[in-house]
């Protein structure tokens, strides 16, 4: 009984180690329309249930992609802007924002569109605001959208730089560093659910102060490789993580945050789309697959135990 005792053990210290191994390395989806060939990322819209992303290309007019919780594009949805490449996307309030390289070293240019009430492919009116990074040598890597709308972006670097609260239409904002924050930085979001800021490197997803962007708590995110996007799920129960387009999978690391809530603009306005049959909580495939995977794991160190157990009655 001691002999089974013990291996039955080492099988649940074996699982417990390998599990959460397994979920972090989960696919919540894989992309595959062949559209999406190098999407920067993905901003999660809770208003109308569905994510944000632009491919990291030159072309003669930008284009956004709808996206449902499964990866199947809804909707792609332009706006007469020639972009050197798309740096980040991101949502708020039924816009959806794209950063992209200006004409100069030190310059940003951030372009939105306003959503109509049927996200449908066709073109869309834009505005746009330029900014003037105040130092050299600085790669974009996230948008930041908070409250009221305030826009921070951040450096490869980790170096965080703050819009003014009223951008001006014409010329160009200068940007305000705000923080040296942490370096190898390359994507974010603000979180509406925690009211935080959330940031990925290579090795971390690092959740962080919206005011003074110091880092209250980091998760380790699995090796992807070309790793670059992060997003919340739409259930609000772990961080999607992007690389690669059509093809490549789309990673889902748990994660804890409270239940969403639509913008009080968009949800008076009555907005539709293609995606608004599909609850805001309705579990994400990957986190289904996580429960999966960690019931077969619970189910094989058990049978591997009684057939451990059998074994020594016999032997005796």
């Amino acid at each position: 009984m001691r002999r089974v005792a013990g291996v039955v053990g080492a099988l649940l210290a074996l699982m417990l180690i390998a599990a959460p191994r397994a979920m972090a390395d989960t696919v919540a989806f894989t992309w595959t329309d062949a559209r999406i060939v190098a999407p920067v990322g993905l901003a999660a819209d809770l208003d109308h249930t569905m994510y944000w992303t632009a491919n990291a290309a030159t072309a003669k007019v930008t284009t956004v992609y709808a996206v449902s919780g499964q990866g199947k594009v809804l909707a792609a949805i332009s706006y007469q802007r020639a972009t050197p490449g798309p740096l980040a996307v991101a949502y708020d309030a039924n816009r959806v924002f794209v950063l992209d390289k200006g004409t100069a070293a030190t310059a940003l240019r951030v372009s939105y569109i306003t959503l109509s009430k049927l996200i449908v492919d066709g073109s869309l009116s834009y505005k746009s605001w330029d900014f003037t990074l105040p130092e050299a040598g600085q790669t974009a890597a996230a948008l930041i959208v908070g409250p009221n709308t305030q826009l921070y972006v951040v450096a490869q670097s980790g170096r965080v730089y703050k819009a003014p609260a009223t951008p001006a239409t014409t010329g160009s904002n200068k940007l305000t560093k705000v923080s040296d924050g942490t370096g190898a930085v390359t994507s974010g979001y603000y979180d509406t659910r925690q009211s935080k800021v959330v940031l990925r490197s290579a090795t971390s997803i690092l959740v962080a102060d919206p005011a003074t962007f110091a880092t209250s708590s980091t998760v380790a995110a699995p090796t992807q490789a070309g790793g670059r996007g992060v997003a919340p799920s739409l259930d609000g129960t772990s961080y999607l993580l992007t690389a690669g387009g059509s093809g490549a999978g789309v990673l889902a690391v748990a994660g804890s945050t409270p239940s969403p809530t639509p913008s009080p603009s968009t949800a008076s306005s009555g907005a539709a789309s293609p995606a608004a049959t599909t609850s805001a909580t309705a579990v994400e495939p990957g986190a289904k697959a996580s429960t999966t995977g960690m019931l077969v794991a619970f189910a094989a160190a058990a049978l591997l135990a009684v057939v451990a157990g059998g074994v020594a009655l016999v032997r005796r």
